[in-house]
């Protein structure tokens, strides 16, 4: 019995930091397409601005080459903004994060009713198996949505400073 407690303590714990991982890269992701999108949006109107006004004046010709300066910096930065496609990634972790989660929470009322024993060895086995499969597919699905070690060391900082309450015995696991 004591193995079979291990076993889910062991994948409650790798679902955990998958969990934390891919919200820390959601955040990460989400200020990306903030510190990109705003400064895009004021460039945008600044651009427009100066460009209606550079054409309903009488202004000199080294100083027409302004906006359209500015038009072509605006239009690479929505290029880059487009490519990376930041919504979609964020949404992505976001759906990972929150398959970890259930998985998680799964692992933690399996873990409670084999403390408990209220399960014979084959269900708890079989629901072992169940989570194994699940989290499987869940780890497929999150290779589409990458995350850096910086994201994983962050989600290991966070538990160690009770971000999150997990005993010390489950992140030792």
């Amino acid at each position: 019995m004591e193995n079979l407690l291990q076993l889910v303590r062991q994948n409650k714990t790798d679902v955990m930091y998958g969990k934390k991982r891919h919200f820390n890269a959601a955040d990460r992701k989400q200020n990306y397409h903030w510190y990109l999108g705003v400064p895009l949006i004021i460039g945008n109107l600044l651009s427009a601005s100066i460009l209606w006004y550079v054409l309903k004046q009488d202004i000199q010709d080294s100083w027409k080459y302004i906006p359209l300066f500015l038009s072509l910096i605006l239009a690479i930065g929505s290029s880059l903004q487009t490519f990376f496609n930041f919504e979609k990634k964020i949404e992505g972790h976001k759906r990972i994060g929150n398959k970890y989660l259930a998985i998680m929470k799964r692992c933690q009322r399996l873990e409670s009713y084999i403390l408990q024993n209220d399960l014979e060895n084959n269900v708890i086995i079989k629901d072992i198996e169940d989570i194994a499969a699940e989290t499987d597919k869940v780890n497929v699905e999150a290779e589409a949505f990458l995350t850096s070690k910086a994201d994983f060391e962050k989600a290991r900082k966070g538990f160690k400073e009770g971000e999150e309450s997990y005993t010390n015995e489950e992140l030792q696991a």
